[in-house]
Order: structure tokens, then C-alpha cells, then sequence
């Protein structure tokens, strides 16, 4: 069992954000400190967004309580995800460069949660602090295929440019989602500085939001787990499609199919 620190969106009503990686990371038998930069009652499309959002200083003071508690030579990886503003970006990712000082072997996975069909749905200055403070200090990277253009600069066009952004941006494992569309299969590529894997898999109508979430966390969940790159991939993917496969037409992700099969 690992430990996991993640930071992201809280929302009562809709698996997206943490209430999608925490489920996903337990399953696989992890244990997940859950810290949420916004706590929303309910996703996008889904209900009213009545939400709080923690400030840079009440996200700082609550990873400064955990530092002098002590726990962060017991954490196994860190995980980030969606943030509202610039300054509580760098306030997380000040802890991450303080949790790396105290356990230089811990992974730090940082899933952008900035965009998606061309467009950013968080502020410029956010997504830019994600770029400059976060990128940087991660091992594995999950953006979709637009955030990976913002990310690198770079409007990347077919696979082979889609690996040249994705080796452009720094960190050694780059996965991207939805790196490629073609009749009814979606295509998910992991690049590291040596090899590129494309996986093909269905495409899937009317999927509620958070698929991207719900694989970020499955994706370090086998990670942890001791899979190598390959074989947490395709772990990922299969376990993925059986959620979305139950998830067609309904409201939100059915993450209870995640145990109609063994971790």
C-alpha cells in the first residue's frame, strides 16, 4: 500500500476531480490524503455550482500543518489536479518542492486539469502557474491532447507531432488522452524520452465528465502498485473502459463497476 497526497477539486455531486482519483486510487488499495482546492456541489452541467474555494493560504496553511506533523517522509506520491486560482497553484507546488527535499524518492504526477476542445476553462494565469510550477517538478504528466498544446506551445497535428510536444515539455512520462480520433476508436499515447505507446480503444457516446480524472488516478494507482509503464497502461485502459462502458447515458461516471473485476 502506498500513500498519496492529492490536491484537487472536491464536488459533492458528480465523479470528477478527487471524488473520481481517490476512488480509483483506494480500489487499487492505496491510501489517499485528500486535500481539495475548491469544493463544488455539484460538476459541470450536472447541478447548481454553489462552491468554496480554499485560498492560496488556507491551501498553504493546511500542507504546512501536514509538514509539521511530520508526514512527509511517510508519502509515497503526489498527485495535482484542478486549481481556480495562480496563487494556490504555488503554494502546492511549493510543498511539492518541500516534499521532494524531505523524500527525494517520491513520484509526482500532475494531471493539468486546464482545457479541452480548444479552449481553457481556468483562468490564463492559472494555467500558466500550473506550466511554470508545477510541470517542472513532475515524473508523469496526463493532459489531453489540447492541454498538451498549450502546454508545449506547440498545435500539434498527427501522432508523430503529438510525441515531439510531449517530449518537448519536460517531464520523463508524458500520457496523453485523446492524443488522436479516428472512426470510432480514440487513441491514448505514453511517451517517454526512448519509446512511444499508442493504445487504441473504443469511443464511447455520452460519457459524463471525469473520465480523465478517473484514469490519472488509476494510472499512478498501478504505478504504485509496482506495474511498470506498459502493463500500468493498458491496467489503466482496461479498467477505464469498464467504468465508461456502465457510464453510457446515465448522469455520472459508475465507478462500482470498478469492482466487477479483481485490482
Amino acid at each position: 500500500m502506498a500513500k498519496v497526497l492529492a490536491i484537487s477539486s472536491h464536488v459533492v455531486r458528480g465523479h470528477v476531480g478527487l471524488d473520481a482519483t481517490v476512488p480509483a486510487l483506494q480500489w487499487l488499495g492505496h491510501e489517499v490524503w485528500a486535500l481539495p482546492t475548491v469544493i463544488v456541489a455539484s460538476r459541470p452541467g450536472l447541478g447548481r455550482m454553489a462552491r468554496h474555494e480554499l485560498s492560496a493560504s488556507e491551501l498553504a496553511g493546511m500542507l504546512a500543518a501536514l509538514e509539521a506533523d511530520g508526514c512527509w517522509a511517510s508519502l509515497d506520491a503526489v498527485m495535482t489536479g484542478y486549481f481556480v486560482a495562480a496563487d494556490a497553484v504555488v503554494a502546492a507546488a511549493e510543498a511539492v518542492r518541500r516534499i521532494k527535499a524531505a523524500n527525494p524518492r517520491i513520484r509526482v504526477l500532475v494531471d493539468p486539469v486546464l482545457g479541452d476542445a480548444g479552449r481553457l476553462y481556468v483562468l490564463p494565469e492559472t494555467a500558466e502557474a500550473v506550466r511554470r510550477e508545477l510541470i517542472p517538478q513532475a515524473a508523469i504528466v496526463t493532459p489531453n491532447l489540447f492541454e498538451l498544446q498549450w502546454l508545449a506551445g506547440i498545435a500539434a497535428s498527427g501522432i508523430d507531432a503529438t510525441v515531439q510536444a510531449a517530449r518537448r515539455l519536460g517531464p520523463a512520462t508524458v500520457v496523453v488522452t485523446s492524443a488522436a480520433e479516428k472512426g470510432a476508436t480514440v487513441t491514448t499515447l505514453l511517451v517517454t524520452r526512448s519509446e512511444r505507446i499508442e493504445r487504441e480503444a473504443s469511443r464511447r457516446a455520452g460519457i459524463p465528465n471525469g473520465a480523465g480524472d478517473l484514469f490519472a488516478g488509476l494510472l499512478l494507482g498501478h504505478l504504485l502498485s509496482g506495474r511498470a509503464d506498459l502493463a500500468a497502461l493498458d491496467a489503466s485502459l482496461a479498467d477505464l473502459d469498464r467504468v465508461l462502458a456502465a457510464s453510457a447515458g446515465r448522469d455520472v461516471l459508475q465507478l462500482s463497476a470498478l469492482s466487477s473485476a479483481q485490482p
